[in-house]
């Protein structure tokens, strides 16, 4: 069983995630985090074994709590965000710098076809950092 916590602001978003992630038998939604503060704490409570973050969200930002994260109990982190494109590259680079493992943009278009690809993108994208050992 692999245990996930989704990081984002928003509760649809996260509602979507918990959804998408959860089509998996072998994947568990753990916990839910709001911000990054919130994200440092649940990390080292709830020991996942893998992390979907946000980066823009209030009190912290995913990048700063990727860092702490890795700091304080590494474990990977995959950034799901709609600043990862051509057009803000920036934000994908700090955040690998920060410690994330993958950084996977959110979908521009709503259309299910889109949806349901970029779901099993995103679910294949976690299992396979499932496995990556940090700790050692």
């Amino acid at each position: 069983m692999i245990k996930v916590l989704v990081v984002d602001d928003s509760p649809t978003t996260s509602a979507l995630l918990k959804y998408i992630l959860e089509t998996d038998p072998d994947v568990k939604v753990v916990g839910m985090a709001v911000n990054g503060k919130q994200a440092v704490q649940m990390a080292v409570e709830l020991m996942p074994d893998v992390i979907t973050m946000d980066v823009v969200m209030p009190d912290m930002d995913g990048v700063e709590a990727t860092r702490q994260i890795m700091g304080i109990a590494p474990v990977p982190i995959v950034v799901v965000t709609a600043h990862a494109d051509m057009n803000e590259p920036r934000v994908a680079f700090e955040a690998l710098k920060a410690g994330a493992l993958e950084v996977v943009a959110k979908p521009v278009d709503a259309g299910r076809a889109t949806q349901d690809a970029w779901g099993e993108s995103l679910l294949n994208t976690v299992k396979a950092v499932a496995g990556v050992d940090l700790k050692s």
